[in-house]
């Protein structure tokens, strides 16, 4: 039984996975080697199977020194897994890849890592022959001071294993600019290259440099004389001087590299830039940097990097990675704000619709390496702060028509044919996989345009914008009604072209309203064609030219910019509709016979993914505006919202909910369909309350409650549960947190708090008790120098008042006093009033915004009091002489020596035997 039990907890170890696995502390970084993970925390290195279930674990920290990894690198070629720290002195070890708790070489007293918390860049480099770890770091010593080294990686090679030196020399590239921050680095298989890019000052300027060296030499002397330099520059909007993360993207020609750049601006809506460059281009030197022993240290030579596209810019972007399929690249970028973004670009690096396929409920930073599943590349590992995720970057399955799977536009997805599904080309074999063509972005799915030949005859052409693997069934029909348009003298549909010969006797009628159904396999698309005789269609409208433009196109027509006119297409060919109407005839508008609105402010311009209700926006001249036009850079086609509350100067909208996280740009739109200003809103995380304070009120309500929390400004009221009363809210900017007064309540149960966002509720994961009401049974007061001290006495309870809960008021005739609360007991509230005496009647509130609990007790006068102290001490200490008198009279009458008279300073005391002992 034992052993079956044992069996039990070994396949739940490592069956137990998910789509993420937390851990115990921060992740410090994680690489993929072999088919396994492997992630380092605070204190231990965990072996991971690519499903996320743990395989080991082997603590890098034991009970009385401290250590810090940072080199983590797997040697596939080797089997092994190299780790160096800061134990003690340095040190490195060579794990066993396959069982990092099989240690099998350790070396101590080495710095190969940085001594400080510092980034770094090490990977496997040089020839097959000879490979060696190089390692780009900075530590503080003085320039010059050495910033990339070789390192054996084995015992074979010079001086053994982890060596640096090569028969009595030192050779690195050393560099006497001010700072050095390593972002990144890689080895090009072929040629053989190593590239490093860093963040430098040099004269006080930060720069973003590429080193590139030969790694086919084997001598490492060699390797660092082939050294090659250049500035990196982004971009020509602003200087983006700081470089956060970067990736190789696959290519057949040159070395194509994408670098997300920084402005070092937190505010900024575009402060990162992604940007795509040809480093293979990298000659020269920069300044700063050299080979050991070169004197001076780095001229200035050749030419800066300029980018080949900026191809995204948004506020946060910490990481990037990228694929390519066939010529489409497709990119993952992290951002600080705890999103996983997807983007293609076409082969002239011009950007699709960009897709969140992750987001996270909070703020954290997606940490600047991400590696793919080295499998399949189907999945992509991102680390969060304290959790590791692993998501899936393909997601075919959520389409289920061919249409929708081509409005996708992602060239990793195709209509697999035989299996009527969406999925990826390795899903789809033996059969016809329909994609994307390579100018989709360029493209609608479906184009037609009409052509008349010299005879009269029409010949409407229509052209699906996909491609395909193999020959699928294809065929298209065209009606009006249910008679068939076509004359027959047409060829046979070839995918992905079809065509219709008509008699252009049908267009004078006026508008033809054609049904074109296009069939693969068996998938329709259907689409209603409205066709017009080109050389009829005018206008006598205030923007005649735009509005004749918009419905030649739409018609199949050409429209002519020089002669103004809408005529036929002569001549062979397919002309594509490479624009929309709208788009391609927007430069027609006519000036606006309006006033032009202007966007002044937008109250408030922070909210939740989930959106925003009733959204103030002021500005000028807003009579005319039809809708709210939302358009952020992860969105392909903008949102709207209709107005309410309109006047000239103010109106209010919903802010719909977003898939994303960013920031947007706000304008509104007149009836001539152009959008004014350029306001911004921010999409962030939603609420997430972290505690209630306090967390109990009194039954008769009205007590202020502060939620604390993150995003808490997106809150636009608050749900008291069970009895789902709606409580307005009221944001501090101060303090990030929200308010509101309790409601009445008779019971002591406890009360569950959502959040109201949008047309969303977030819970609060803390409750709301009810106590009964404060009782305060009298007060005295006590002269404190020329203040008037007041104690109000209260009923100990469970409350925990607090001083902004009480206030206080004096009276004495028709005048009241402030009475400043000084301290709160559990059974005392005390208060002072400046330079008073006396007062009558006390009113102590509680929350006076809502309710309160009034006490008007008589007081007497300070005289009053003096005499009826008096009184009472005269009267207690008479009474005790009385007393004692009497008890020695009988004591001495019963003869018994039983009493003492005691003189003390002329005064005479008497006590009992029992009292006084």
């Amino acid at each position: 039984m034992r052993g079956y039990l044992v069996g039990i907890l070994v396949l739940l170890k490592h069956c137990i996975c998910g789509d993420d696995v937390n851990f115990d502390g921060d992740i410090k970084d994680f690489v993929v080697g072999k088919s396994k993970l492997f992630v380092l925390t605070d204190h231990r290195l965990h072996q991971m199977r690519l499903d996320l279930s743990e395989e080991k674990r082997k603590d890098i920290n034991n009970a009385t020194h401290q250590n810090r990894v940072n080199i983590l690198m797997p040697f596939d070629d080797n089997d092994t897994l190299i780790t160096c720290g800061t134990f003690r002195d340095g040190y490195c070890e060579v794990l066993d890849l396959n069982d990092i708790t099989n240690s099998i070489y350790y070396e101590s007293g080495i710095s190969v890592g940085p001594r400080q918390n510092t980034k770094s860049v090490a990977f496997i480099a040089g020839p097959s022959t000879s490979r060696y770890l190089l390692v780009g770091k900075k530590d503080d010593e003085k320039p010059p001071y050495p910033v990339v080294t070789l390192w054996n990686t084995l015992q074979s090679q010079f001086s053994g294993i982890f060596n640096y030196i090569e028969a009595g020399a030192h050779p690195s590239i050393q560099s006497t600019a001010s700072d050095v921050e390593f972002v990144d680095g890689f080895q090009r298989v072929s040629p053989s290259e190593s590239y490093l890019f860093l963040n430098a000052k040099i004269d006080s300027e930060s720069k973003v440099l590429v080193l590139r060296m030969s790694s086919s030499k084997d001598k490492k002397t060699e390797i660092f004389k082939s050294l090659q330099a250049a500035t990196i520059q982004c971009c020509n909007d602003k200087a983006r001087p700081v470089l956060v993360a970067s990736t190789v993207i696959p290519s057949v020609n040159g070395v194509i590299w994408a670098g997300v750049f920084s402005a070092q601006n937190q505010t900024d809506p575009e402060n990162t830039a992604l940007a795509l460059y040809d480093i293979s281009t990298v000659r020269g030197r920069v300044k700063g940097f050299c080979t050991a022993g070169e004197r001076p240290c780095g001229s200035e030579s050749g030419r800066a990097l300029q980018p080949l596209s900026v191809v995204f810019k948004y506020s946060s972007m910490s990481s990037v990675a990228a694929v390519r399929k066939g010529s489409w690249i497709v990119m993952f970028i992290g951002t600080s704000d705890g999103q996983l973004i997807k983007l293609i670009l076409d082969e002239k690096f011009t950007p699709g619709c960009s897709t969140v396929l992750y987001k996270s409920d909070d703020e954290r930073a997606v940490l600047p390496r991400m590696h793919f599943d080295p499998i399949d590349f189907k999945h992509i590992y991102i680390a969060l702060r304290r959790e590791l995720r692993r998501v899936s970057v393909v997601q075919c399955v959520k389409f289920s028509s061919l249409k929708d799977c081509r409005a996708a536009l992602d060239p990793l997805c195709g209509w697999c044919v035989k299996a009527q599904r969406c999925s990826t080309q390795d899903e789809c074999s033996n059969t016809s996989w329909v994609s994307i063509p390579k100018n989709s972005l360029q493209t609608q799915l479906l184009s037609f345009q009409m052509e008349q030949n010299s005879s009269r005859k029409i010949t409407l052409h229509l052209s699906l914008s996909l491609e395909s693997t193999g020959n699928p069934v294809f065929s298209c029909s065209f009606t009006t009604g249910s008679v068939n348009l076509c004359d027959g003298s047409d060829p046979t549909a070839v995918f992905p072209n079809c065509f219709c010969s008509f008699s252009d006797q049908q267009l004078y009628t006026g508008g033809l309203t054609v049904s074109a159904a296009v069939t693969i396999e068996d998938q329709k698309i259907t689409e209603t064609l409205t066709l017009r005789n080109c050389s009829s269609i005018t206008d006598n409208s205030p923007n005649a030219s735009y509005t004749q433009c918009v419905q030649c196109i739409s018609s199949g027509c050409q429209w002519s910019s020089s002669s103004q006119r809408c005529d036929w297409t002569h001549g062979p060919g397919l002309q594509l509709h490479i624009q929309k109407p709208n788009d391609a005839c927007k430069h027609l508008l006519s000036q606006s016979v309006y006033k032009e609105p202007e966007i002044l402010s937008l109250e408030p311009n922070k909210v939740s993914f989930h959106g925003r209700n009733n959204v103030l926006l002021k500005g000028k001249n807003l009579e005319s505006v039809t809708k709210i036009r939302i358009r952020g850079d992860l969105d392909c086609i903008p949102k709207e919202s209709p107005v309410f509350d309109r006047s000239s100067d103010t109106l209010r909208f919903h802010i719909p909910p977003s898939g994303t996280k960013g920031t947007v740009k706000v304008c509104v739109v007149t009836p001539d369909d152009r959008c004014h200003g350029n306001s911004i809103i921010t999409y962030s995380s939603q609420p997430s309350c972290t505690g209630i304070q306090p967390g109990v009120s009194w039954r008769r309500g009205g007590r202020k409650i502060h939620i604390q929390g993150s995003n808490m400004e997106s809150v636009e009221s608050v749900i008291v549960r069970p009895s789902n009363k709606v409580l307005q809210t009221h944001y501090s900017r101060s303090s990030g947190d929200i308010w509101f007064h309790s409601p009445h309540y008779d019971g002591s149960d406890l009360f569950s708090l959502s959040f109201e966002v949008g047309n969303s509720t977030v819970d609060c994961m803390d409750y709301l008790s009810y106590k009964p009401d404060p009782e305060f049974s009298g007060f005295t007061t006590v002269q404190v120098a020329t203040d008037l001290q007041v104690n109000i006495q209260k009923k100990a309870d469970k409350l925990n008042l607090s001083m902004s809960d009480v206030n206080v008021t004096g009276y004495q005739g028709d005048r009241q006093y402030q009475c400043v609360l000084e301290k709160i007991e559990s059974n005392a509230v005390i208060c002072k009033i400046t330079g008073q005496s006396d007062v009558a009647t006390l009113d102590v509130s509680l929350n006076p915004y809502l309710s309160w609990i009034t006490s008007t007790l008589p007081q007497k006068s300070s005289f009053l009091r003096f005499i009826t102290f008096w009184f009472i001490f005269t009267f207690v200490n008479l009474l005790y002489v009385l007393v004692c008198l009497i008890y020695i009279f009988l004591i001495l009458q019963a003869g018994t020596l039983a009493a003492v008279m005691v003189r003390d300073i002329g005064q005479v005391r008497c006590c009992s035997i029992f009292s006084c002992i």
